[in-house]
């Protein structure tokens, strides 16, 4: 045997030794074997809406695959106000979603008229009968969207601020 291939050999052999621990998992943790009995994630910091900890099972997975769509608590003060908000935004909607007759002007018209400004308010359509609309009034975000094929449904929520530094607006994408 050469000496180029008993070094090779043996800087294999040294990888293989080395890499053992790292490929076998020494020292992970898993699920519900925490330190203390703990499970991971149950002390991860203040609770957000949509928080919790992965355990495996398929609504961890997909809690875990969603996570980027949290948003912040409201306070109950604000949960109050943004509830009264989605109260008038839907009375006010009701009757141009309708009969197919919604539009993004529409909308905006409809929204200004009940005092919020045209950057408060974001539009957009989805397929020929669905639009969406979102209200930025600060902390508490009001989302909805109006559907005429549907008897002219209004649907509307409040939530927080996205964490995802968005804003109002729904992040895109995830992992």
């Amino acid at each position: 045997m050469t000496s180029a291939r008993r070094t090779a050999r043996i800087l294999a052999a040294a990888a293989a030794l080395a890499l053992t621990p790292v490929l076998a998992g020494c020292g992970t943790e898993r699920a519900g074997a925490g330190a203390g009995g703990t499970t991971p994630g149950a002390n991860s910091g203040p609770p957000v809406r949509g928080d919790s900890s992965v355990d495996g099972s398929d609504a961890s997975k997909y809690r875990e695959n969603h996570a980027f769509q949290s948003t912040a608590e409201l306070s109950p003060a604000d949960r109050a106000k943004g509830d009264a908000e989605v109260a008038k935004v839907k009375a006010a909607l009701a009757g141009i979603a309708e009969g197919r007759r919604t539009t993004e002007p529409r909308i905006r018209a409809a929204l200004a008229g009940l005092g919020h400004s045209s950057g408060a308010i974001t539009t957009g359509t989805f397929g020929p009968h669905r639009n969406t609309f979102v209200l930025d009034l600060g902390t508490i975000c009001v989302e909805g969207s109006l559907d005429g094929m549907v008897n002219g449904l209004v649907t509307a929520e409040a939530h927080g601020k996205y964490l995802e530094g968005t804003g109002c607006v729904k992040p895109a994408g995830g992992h």
